[in-house]
């Protein structure tokens, strides 16, 4: 049953991707690499040292907050939920279980497949590293950062650390 979810997921997560792009805009100085990545290791619980590639992902920008959804081949998914403390600036660290003046937290999901165990941030930060203007396409920008967050199951009794960092993924400003 859970195989046969996945594969309508990341079809459906593929389109929010790349449905919201144009190819307006003409500056060229930001210094971008053209490469797209998002890698992790899981170390915990039901991972062991898992090296997390990205197969997908969607970034949604909504107002003050951004929620960078991923997800791999093997249909494990990360969400990282970012609120609006400090902006999204390079150098900007986003603080597992920060609120902000909306009561919005900044938090951490994975969703193992294979177990379907979920594992919530109990600590960590996220870094936005870089956060520049597509130079090819009009209202996109790409973000850039490391992290290092600790997350465990609801009810405690299994822990993980993700470790990792994701280069130039786009999203509509």
């Amino acid at each position: 049953m859970m195989k046969n979810l996945q594969l309508p997921l990341i079809c459906i997560m593929m389109l929010l991707g790349v449905s919201c792009s144009k190819d307006d805009d003409n500056n060229t100085n930001n210094d971008v690499t053209g490469v797209t990545a998002f890698s992790a290791t899981i170390n915990g619980g039901t991972y062991s040292n898992y090296d997390y590639d990205l197969a997908v992902y969607t970034i949604t920008k909504n107002g003050n907050t951004m929620s960078i959804d991923v997800g791999d081949q093997n249909g494990d998914q990360i969400t990282i939920f970012l609120n609006g403390t400090n902006g999204f600036d390079a150098g900007t660290e986003k603080v597992m279980g920060n609120t902000d003046d909306n009561n919005f937290v900044t938090y951490t999901l994975i969703r193992q497949a294979s177990t379907q165990l979920s594992y919530y941030s109990s600590g960590g930060t996220v870094t936005i590293t870089q956060n520049v203007p597509h130079p090819t396409e009009a209202n996109t920008r790409l973000i850039s950062g490391d992290f290092n967050i600790t997350t465990a199951t609801t009810d405690g009794s299994s822990t993980t650390v993700l470790n990792g960092s994701f280069s130039e993924l786009g999203y509509t400003n």
